[in-house]
C-alpha cells in the first residue's frame, strides 16, 4: 500500500518528488495536477495509516508549499481527505487481504439512512435543527390572531401599507418561530402569515432570524466576484451549459451581462457535483424541498428570455418571482424560514450559498466539506 512522503527526520519520509514545486505567485494546480502530485508522493507503507499520520503529512506538504494550503478551515483538509480516499481506493481491489478483509469485518459496511416518509408514503423534509424552546412575551393566541388577520387584509390589497406590515411581523415573529419549531406545516405557516408567500417577505423574515439587510443586493454583489470562474468550471460538464452558449452566440452584447448571471445561478450545482433539477427546472418538481421552477418551455429560452419562476416547497406552490435570481434567492431563504435541513443532494451548493455567499453562520454548523472547500480554493 502507499502513503504520502514525510520527512525523513521526523516523519520517516521526503517531500521530494512532488510535481508541483513552484513558486508562490504560481496559481493553486487544478484537479489533474493534484491527483497526479498524490500519486507521486507515494511509498509502499502500511494499509491502514491512522489519523495522526495522516495529518502530519498533509501538514508537512502545505508547510513546504504554501500556496497549497485551503482557502478555508485549517489549511490542510482537502488534501488530508484526498488522502483518506486514495488509500480507500487502493484498498478496494484487495478484498481477499488479510489485512484488508479482518477491518471490514471489524468496521462493518453500514447502508445510509432514508429520508423520513409521512402517512401516505411521500418523502417528507426533515428540519434544519432542534430549537431551543422559544419564549414569547406580550403575545398570546387572541393577539396573533388579530396580526394575523390585519396581514391578510393587508395582503388583499394592491398596495398594502408596509408600516402596517412590517409591525405585524415584527410582533408575531417570536410565535411564528415558535410554530414552526414545533413542526407546524410550511403550508400552514404561510397561509397564516401570508406575506411569507412573497420574494420579499422570505428577506425580511430572513433579516429577522439572521439580522441581514438588502439580502438580495449583497447576494449579487458577492456572486457577480466569482461569476466568471464559476462558468469557468462548468465548461463542458453539462449538456445546459452548450445550450447556454450557443444561445450566447445568437444574442445581441448588451444582453450578455444578464444571460451570464442567469447561467451562472443555473450552472453552479454542477460545479459541486450536483444535479441542476435539483434547484431549477422546467419540470414539475419530485422533491418537498424548495425548488424554482421556471416557466419557460425549454432552457434556451430560460437563458435569453427574462420570465417568471415559481417556487414550490413541501407539496404545494409558494409564490410566483419575477425572475430568476429572485425566486433562487427567496427559494434558499425558505430552508431557514421554514427550519428546513439542506437534502444530501443539494447540501454543497446550499452551503456554499450560506457560508461564502452570504457569510451565514449558525450556531452547530459543521466544517465545510471537502468538495466546497476545493471549489472554494478555486474560486477565490
Amino acid at each position: 500500500m502507499t502513503v504520502f512522503l514525510q520527512h525523513v527526520k521526523n516523519m520517516g519520509v521526503s517531500l521530494l518528488c512532488l510535481p508541483c514545486q513552484r513558486s508562490p505567485k504560481i496559481s493553486r494546480p487544478n484537479w489533474t495536477q493534484n491527483n497526479h502530485a498524490i500519486k507521486c508522493l507515494l511509498i509502499d507503507t502500511k494499509s491502514y495509516p491512522t489519523n495522526s499520520e495522516y495529518i502530519k503529512v498533509a501538514k508537512a506538504l502545505i508547510f513546504r508549499y504554501p500556496f497549497l494550503k485551503d482557502m478555508e478551515g485549517n489549511g490542510y483538509n482537502t488534501w488530508h481527505m484526498s488522502l483518506k480516499r486514495r488509500f480507500k481506493a487502493e484498498r478496494t481491489p484487495l478484498v481477499h487481504h488479510e489485512v484488508v478483509r479482518n477491518m471490514k469485518q471489524k468496521f462493518g459496511h453500514h447502508r445510509s439512512p432514508q429520508a423520513p416518509e409521512n402517512n401516505q408514503g411521500s418523502i417528507t423534509t426533515s428540519v434544519r435543527r432542534s430549537s431551543d424552546i422559544i419564549s414569547v412575551f406580550g403575545e398570546d393566541e387572541s393577539s396573533i390572531g388579530v396580526h394575523t388577520q390585519v396581514l391578510k387584509r393587508q395582503y388583499l390589497k394592491t398596495q398594502p401599507d408596509s408600516c402596517i406590515v412590517t409591525n405585524a411581523m415584527t410582533k408575531t415573529f417570536q410565535w411564528r418561530r415558535k410554530e414552526v419549531a414545533e413542526g407546524v406545516r410550511a403550508d400552514t405557516i404561510a397561509n397564516k402569515y401570508p406575506f411569507l408567500k412573497t420574494p420579499a417577505g422570505l428577506c425580511e423574515e430572513m433579516n429577522r432570524i439572521h439580522n441581514i439587510e438588502n439580502l438580495q443586493h449583497r447576494f449579487r454583489e458577492e456572486f457577480l466576484l466569482i461569476l466568471p470562474k464559476v462558468l469557468a468550471l462548468a465548461r463542458g460538464k453539462s449538456p445546459l451549459e452548450k445550450i447556454y452558449l450557443q444561445a450566447r452566440e445568437e444574442s445581441l452584447s448588451e444582453d450578455l451581462p444578464a444571460m451570464d448571471f442567469k447561467a451562472g445561478l443555473v450552472l453552479l450545482p454542477i460545479i459541486f457535483k450536483e444535479k441542476v433539477e435539483h434547484h431549477v427546472t422546467l419540470e414539475e418538481p419530485g422533491t418537498p424541498y424548495p425548488t424554482t421552477q421556471l416557466t419557460h418551455t425549454n432552457w434556451k429560452s430560460a437563458f435569453t428570455r427574462r420570465g417568471p419562476s415559481v417556487v414550490k416547497t413541501d407539496g404545494f406552490e409558494l409564490f410566483r418571482a419575477s425572475y430568476l435570481e429572485e425566486g433562487v434567492i427567496a427559494a434558499f431563504c425558505a430552508y431557514f424560514v421554514f427550519n428546513m435541513a439542506y437534502p444530501p443532494n443539494r447540501k454543497n451548493t446550499l452551503t456554499f450559498v450560506q457560508r461564502c455567499i452570504l457569510k451565514i453562520s449558525e450556531e452547530g454548523d459543521k466544517p465545510l466539506s471537502t468538495t466546497v472547500i476545493r471549489i472554494l480554493n478555486q474560486l477565490y
